[in-house]
């Protein structure tokens, strides 16, 4: 994306305080950087005694492009991608609960070898929290499966992988999540007929099969249902949703009040949704931090990552910015965060398919 890109989110009261907005929220505007900065002066002189609450300037990114699309098999452009909250702790914890460890930028971004060939496309990763078992979408012969691949220690690199049978049907199945415990695996399939919608699967322990896929049911009427994310106590769900008249899928939520019971009616976190593509949530930090993919820096063309936080899982979100380190001109998508928020791993096309990379911090 230009440099030249500026965010900026103001609002001004009759009572003189400031009322926060999420900055990239709103459109963003292309100016000389020169002209943007005397343009919030004015703004906040008009505004007397409010605040400008954010002004930043976005750092090299994608340029605007065609993205590529998900359902039929193939990387991720216009979708796809399962974040997750695998929780569990794989480095010394960086930040606060509530800045969900995002005090400090990742290092360089390594790809994650030997999983599949160079020219397979993988995509959507998650990991169980002691990151012993990787799970992935890559399609086979036009239709994306779920695969795994394991290690004995983490500090091992990661094995072949092979493909889940009970988690892969004919159709499309993509968007892995899997729970801390690594007992509970929900994902996005279209195998039921109705377009993609989430699955939730279950295993008595970690070295038997998973059970018979259950639909869920209960978060409302929706085109396209993708992408899920659970928190570490299983109260709290993220994924993508195509709803109404939308044209594209952006951000919900549920909760429910134990991991026995039905997830409620979903709600848009329309403070982190844009006029653009929104989706592959993933919660950490016990559900304060949320990073995802959004098209709204190239209005459409190829996805960047974001991270948000809040206070705590019960209060909206109150930041957001771009994860500039890790975005390039290409797709970035299918975000997995480890639940201290030290260890990233997606999906990316920068190198001509979509492969996963990690990063640090």
């Amino acid at each position: 994306m230009p440099s030249e890109w500026l965010a900026i989110g103001l609002v001004c009261t009759p009572s003189g305080t400031a009322t926060e907005v999420c900055q990239y929220t709103a459109t963003a505007m292309r100016a000389a950087a020169g002209a943007c900065f005397i343009g919030a002066l004015g703004a906040l002189a008009a505004c007397n005694s409010e605040r400008i609450l954010a002004f930043a300037t976005l750092g090299p990114g994608g340029a605007p492009g065609s993205g590529g699309s998900v359902g039929s098999g193939g990387a991720p452009g216009t979708g796809g991608g399962a974040p997750g909250d695998a929780g569990g702790g794989l480095g010394g914890a960086s930040g606060t609960a509530t800045d969900g460890g995002a005090s400090k930028p990742f290092g360089t971004p390594q790809l994650v070898s030997g999983l599949r060939s160079a020219t397979d496309d993988l995509f959507g990763p998650t990991m169980t929290f002691e990151g012993l078992e990787l799970y992935f979408a890559s399609p086979t012969n036009g239709q994306n499966d779920i695969w795994v691949s394991t290690r004995t220690v983490a500090s091992d690199p990661w094995g072949p992988s092979s493909i889940v049978a009970e988690l892969s049907s004919p159709q499309n199945d993509q968007d892995p999540e899997v729970t801390v415990d690594g007992l509970t695996m929900v994902l996005a399939s279209d195998r039921g007929g109705a377009g993609l919608e989430l699955w939730v699967f279950q295993r008595r322990t970690r070295d038997t099969p998973w059970g018979m896929p259950m639909l869920v049911t209960a978060l409302g009427s929706s085109t396209l249902d993708e992408a899920p994310s659970l928190d570490r106590t299983e109260l709290n769900l993220a994924f993508g949703s195509q709803r109404g008249t939308a044209t594209a899928a952006h951000l919900f939520s549920s909760t429910r009040p134990d991991s026995s019971a039905v997830w409620q009616t979903a709600v848009e976190l329309s403070a982190l949704n844009s006029a653009w593509e929104d989706t592959d949530p993933a919660l950490f930090s016990n559900g304060s931090g949320l990073v995802f993919a959004s098209r709204r820096l190239t209005q459409g063309g190829t996805a960047d990552l974001f991270a948000a936080a809040r206070p705590d899982e019960s209060s909206p979100f109150t930041s957001l910015a771009p994860i500039t380190e890790l975005n390039t001109a290409h797709n970035e998508t299918g975000p997995w965060m480890s639940q201290d928020g030290t260890l990233i791993l997606f999906a990316s096309d920068r190198s001509g398919h979509s492969q996963i990379y990690q990063a640090s911090r």
